[in-house]
């Protein structure tokens, strides 16, 4: 009789581990109805989730998507289940269905998700399965969930009887409306805050692709044949289409912003998150040629380059890197991931041992989310593989916070640019001067310091710029030197135009400005514009303050509050307007919103929902308090600037609340005199 060796009992014991190993997993992802679906209840963190991992059941995932501050990831799979996992890939719960679940979608904000199926069933539940509803029809083909969850689009279809229809339902799943349409091949919703259309899909009619832009009334606002929409910009302001070769991007009005022949037809196009005016475009390009363009909407063609074909995309965050996969000219089952910088340069590489299928962005600053051809999800973290270069010098102060009651006549306010156009004001200190209007014009011409993402409006380093003051009329005479009145490019010429304006216009004694070239009035700047002067100094009736973001910085900028349907904006509107402003940072959430805001003659109470708190993290970094302050800035100096209150406090869900140790209170006082974005 043969006797067994020690090491046979290792393996019957390794074998044994195994088997119940695959048991465990199977008896998790085992559908145990095909009606109602089965929830698994969310794991005790105390006790430990169990990751969430197909690898072993070569599963294929149907739909990935996840929301925007990486809280929940949804997937569905062609096991028919739905799962939603949290940041670590533990499973908070799945739900079993009758039929293959081809779309699932979670909302920007993370609080719902939805899911379609083959069958016909919609599924609309909250993340946390308070709330629920379900509707039966036709086959889904396509979901799309507004950033609040507002509102869910959905595209039925039984191409046998040759029906396809578009519907649009609430968030309490009353059905909004029905539409009678195309085959639809995408469909979008934008953010809940643009009044115009909300609504964007890409329809056939016959063999001609569609796009179509409806409000949430289900009325056309505009369409155009022959065309097939390939992107939408995060809030929906900007949406890009392509036919036969051309690149065309519009407004959420429909008009033509911009449009560019390229060699050949993109298959992938992607806006940066950050910056609207500029997107990638990818496709197949045969031979040896570039096939990855990246457009600025006003340089056009930044750069380009050769990438593998089938690459997938995403951007970073902020908007500053591009990552980039394929496996398809690489090794059978790894992938080449790479990072690139702005300017195209490769900064990293490295390989999957898998074969990428998905690669999803979110307003995680460093995480992005993979899924793999055998159902296998991951998170990167980017951090360790960014890489410097001379020209990207890292920023450590992201932001510099407003500073209020320092009295210093040395200070001086310049207007200068960031990269989206965007007019920033920057508080700059200089020596003491005698003249501090030539100061400040002159400081104007030098342009911004380095390493603040923000650019010249003076294009020419040698124009000049001559200052007469009468302080007794309070009249300002700028004698500008030619190659200035003589800027090209129209958009260029207003900025440079508005720079020079509310640079001047800071100063309270000046009363009327005039321009001068060669010793006469001029009447026309760059190309164009037309000028009646005198200008009157440049102020700002209901200013909000906005948060804006430029290469790796963060400033605060101010503008002129939009009008509400032609009526006077309170300032609950001009707060909620610059709440809008703050959604556009990507460490933001979406779903921040005013509850309501309470006005006293001692203070003034802004009332936010539960989301605010998101903007603090217990273990945040510089970068986190500095990024806190920024928005705290932008509305309490909203308020400040509106209001004759010296105080204003935030409350959250109608509570007081205390931010975390070592972050900016919630509540401050204000003086009268203040410096934004200073350099000191």
């Amino acid at each position: 009789m043969r006797r067994f060796q020690p090491y046979y009992y290792i393996v019957l014991l390794a074998g044994l581990f195994i088997l119940a190993g695959i048991f465990f997993f199977a008896s998790q992802l085992m559908p145990e109805s095909e009606q109602t679906g089965v929830t698994v209840e969310p794991q005790d963190p105390e006790e430990g989730g169990t990751l969430y991992d197909l690898w072993f059941t070569s599963a294929k995932i149907y739909d990935l998507s996840v929301d925007h501050a990486l809280t929940g990831i949804l997937v569905s799979t062609d096991e028919d289940k739905v799962s939603l996992l949290d940041q670590q890939r533990k499973l908070r719960w799945d739900l079993s269905f009758s039929t293959a679940p081809k779309q699932a979608k979670i909302s920007s904000c993370g609080n719902y998700v939805a899911a379609g199926t083959e069958g016909g069933r919609i599924l609309f539940m909250s993340a946390d399965q308070e709330h629920s509803w379900e509707d039966e029809g036709l086959p889904v083909d396509r979901l799309a969930i507004s950033p609040n969850a507002n509102w869910l689009a959905a595209s039925r279809s039984e191409p046998e009887n040759d029906q396809y229809f578009l519907q649009l339902y609430n968030r309490d799943g009353d059905l909004k409306w029905d539409k009678a349409s195309g085959p639809v091949k995408n469909l979008f919703m934008s953010s809940e805050y643009f009044q115009q259309a909300n609504v964007f899909y890409t329809y056939f009619d016959g063999e001609q692709p569609v796009i179509s832009a409806l409000n949430p009334e289900g009325e056309e606002l505009w369409s155009y044949e022959g065309q097939t929409l390939a992107a939408v910009s995060r809030h929906g302001s900007r949406l890009a289409a392509v036919e036969n070769g051309r690149l065309l991007v519009y407004n959420t009005l429909g008009e033509l912003l911009w449009e560019t022949d390229i060699p050949f037809e993109p298959t992938t196009v992607m806006f940066n998150p950050q910056n609207h005016n500029r997107l990638l475009a990818y496709g197949s390009e045969e031979g040896s040629g570039e096939n990855l363009y990246y457009f600025d909407l006003d340089e056009d063609l930044l750069w380009s380059k050769r990438v593998a074909d089938g690459s997938l995309f995403s951007f970073t965050a902020d908007g500053q890197y591009i990552v980039t996969g394929s496996w398809r000219h690489y090794r059978e089952d790894y992938t080449q991931m790479k990072i690139l910088d702005r300017h195209g340069s490769e900064v990293n590489s490295w390989e999957v041992s898998m074969r990428v299928e998905k690669l999803l962005k979110s307003g995680h600053p460093h995480l992005v989310v993979i899924g793999g051809e055998d159902g296998y999800i991951d998170l990167i973290n980017l951090e360790p593989m960014f890489a410097e270069s001379d020209d990207d010098v890292p920023v450590t102060n992201v932001y510099s916070p407003v500073i209020t009651g320092r009295e210093d006549d040395n200070i001086i306010t310049l207007y200068f640019v960031d990269e989206n156009d965007n007019l920033v004001p920057v508080s700059r200190s200089v020596n003491t001067v005698d003249n501090p209007l030539r100061t400040a014009v002159d400081e104007l011409i030098r342009g911004p310091s380095r390493g603040s993402a923000l650019y010249r409006v003076v294009p020419e380093k040698d124009a000049t710029i001559d200052v007469d003051f009468d302080e007794d009329e309070g009249t300002l005479t700028l004698e500008l030197s030619p190659e200035l009145v003589e800027i090209s490019g129209t958009g260029q010429s207003r900025t440079a135009l508005d720079s020079l304006l509310y640079t001047v216009s800071t100063f309270s004694e000046v009363r009327e400005i005039y321009l001068e070239k060669e010793g006469e009035r001029i009447e026309e700047f760059g190309e164009d514009i037309e000028l009646e002067q005198p200008f009157a100094p440049k102020q700002w009736e209901k200013p909000v303050f906005k948060p804006v973001m430029s290469g790796n910085r963060y400033y605060l900028m101010v503008d002129e509050a939009e009008p509400e349907n032609d009526e006077e904006v309170d300032l609950k509107g001009l707060v909620s307007q610059s709440i809008n402003a703050c959604r556009m940072l990507p460490f933001v959430p979406n779903n921040l919103e005013l509850i309501e805001l309470r006005i006293t003659r001692e203070e003034v109470k802004i009332n936010l929902d539960d989301s605010f708190k998101e903007i603090f993290p217990e273990e945040g970094g510089k970068q986190d308090k500095l990024q806190a302050e920024l928005i705290l800035d932008a509305l309490l100096m909203t308020v400040f600037e509106n209001s004759r209150t010296q105080k204003v406090d935030i409350l959250v869900e109608g509570e007081s609340w205390s931010s975390p140790e070592g972050y900016p209170s919630t509540e401050r006082f204000h003086y009268s005199r203040y410096h934004i974005n200073p350099e000191f």
